[in-house]
């Protein structure tokens, strides 16, 4: 038949036009492969350059495969779409920054991965830094590093207040064993989030404490005596007198 070929995947004839499609769609594919795998190379040089090293501060790979795949090609709106396999060469670039991130809800540091763009010769990473923008490499290595030691610092001080809380609890427990002792979040407009331990007792009257974990010791934070909260006005004018 004038004008097609027999399309060997599919098993149909492809006209001439389908056919300089397939052709165009295979050679811009293998075009795309090496700009993928010259950027690959062109980034990872850039990295090392700068002082970082490979499987410390990132990991790198890149895949180049020949595949078969059912692709679209043409437009619907002049009705020239079709779906045919081609075999064409594809590359896939994973470049990634390694670091490590505290998990306050496991109380584990835990390894993670930050994607980054790269413009020219700076690189862009909002994970690690503070404004969104472009820094040179050697700046976004000691930011990358800064970053993980803040990680190891939030576990170092995770770890003194888990125990703190833990060894306050058990003093005031032995201390007074009737009383409920407990630890729980509380929260203040500047202070933010923190933990008190509290002592509570049957009447009602309780102490909290909060944590110190520069000093390794607690601290009075709050009181509270239900009975005098019983006492009227006339009883507290009486019970000052006497103070």
């Amino acid at each position: 038949m004038t004008g097609k070929q027999l399309d060997l995947f599919e098993g149909v004839l492809l006209t001439a036009d389908q056919q300089e499609k397939v052709n165009t769609y295979i050679e811009n594919c293998k075009k795309n492969s090496e700009y993928i795998q010259k950027k690959h190379l062109n980034v990872v040089g850039l990295l090392l350059m700068n002082g970082f090293c490979k499987d410390t501060h990132f990991e790198e790979s890149c895949k180049t495969t020949i595949e078969t795949r059912t692709v679209k090609l043409g437009y619907t709106y002049n009705n020239t779409d079709f779906e045919t396999e081609v075999t064409a060469e594809y590359s896939q670039s994973d470049i990634y920054l390694l670091g490590q991130s505290f998990d306050s809800y496991k109380g584990k540091v835990k390894p993670i991965k930050f994607y980054f763009d790269v413009e020219k010769d700076k690189i862009q990473c909002g994970s690690i830094t503070e404004q969104y923008r472009y820094y040179k490499p050697r700046t976004l290595l000691e930011k990358l590093k800064e970053h993980n030691l803040n990680a190891e610092y939030q576990f170092e001080e995770h770890q003194k207040k888990t125990n703190l809380e833990k060894s306050v609890i058990e003093k005031y427990t032995k201390l007074y064993p009737n009383a409920a002792i407990i630890a729980k979040d509380d929260w203040s407009k500047y202070g933010g989030s923190y933990r008190v331990v509290e002592v509570r007792f049957a009447s009602g009257s309780y102490i909290q404490f909060k944590l110190d974990t520069y000093n390794l010791k607690e601290y009075l934070y709050k009181k509270h005596d239900a009975e005098f909260e019983k006492l009227t006005a006339e009883e507290l004018l009486d019970k000052f007198s006497k103070q």
